[in-house]
């Protein structure tokens, strides 16, 4: 390189397409893999799952990016820069990060909500079992819902009443703790639709 850094983006947009081409190349090389079921070809189902997991993902950083503001910030308080003072950003800049991080997450999981409802109305007269127990009393979506409640709450307190800093990082654990939730006992024990 001539000494110029790329910005972070580019590197995403370089290796993003090489990532979905082997994501996409894998399992038609595997043939055990039984083909998704008619149910599951919609483009709308693709883009609700693909949303579901953008916002997962971004929940989790912001769930690290809190975590990691608490520690820091017990460790200024206490006076004893150590470890991780040395090693990280400023606070503000990990409280920026996390805000942005939230609501990129709450984008995506807004468009992924939406998408799975207006899917779920279009599916819900297929014969399979698990379309027809697809409602919003399903435990998945309900936890689904009560997440999506949490990070708007996360976005009002941070935009309207000024909550930042340790504040915003706990609603960030919190939330991610719901999310986590939703994956495993949920999503693996309660749910009658989610589990295909």
């Amino acid at each position: 390189m001539n000494g110029k850094r790329r910005h972070p983006i580019w590197s995403w947009v370089i290796h993003t397409p090489w990532v979905l081409a082997v994501l996409a190349i894998l399992p038609a090389m595997n043939p055990d893999i039984e083909p998704r079921p008619p149910l599951l070809r919609s483009p709308l189902f693709t883009v609700h799952v693909m949303s579901m997991l953008f916002a997962y993902a971004s929940f989790a950083l912001a769930f690290v990016l809190g975590i990691t503001y608490v520690l820091l910030f017990k460790e200024i308080k206490a006076k004893q820069l150590g470890f991780f003072y040395s090693r990280l950003p400023a606070l503000r800049v990990l409280d920026v990060m996390n805000g942005r991080a939230v609501t990129v997450g709450w984008l995506f999981l807004t468009c992924g909500v939406l998408i799975g409802g207006f899917w779920a109305t279009q599916i819900h007269s297929s014969p399979d079992p698990r379309a027809q127990a697809m409602s919003v009393l399903d435990p998945k979506i309900l936890v689904a819902l009560l997440c999506w409640a949490m990070y708007s709450f996360a976005l009002f307190a941070r935009r309207v009443i000024g909550w930042s800093g340790r504040r915003a990082a706990w609603l960030s654990a919190i939330g991610f703790v719901i999310v986590l939730l939703n994956f495993v006992p949920v999503g693996y024990f309660l749910t009658r639709s989610h589990n295909f």
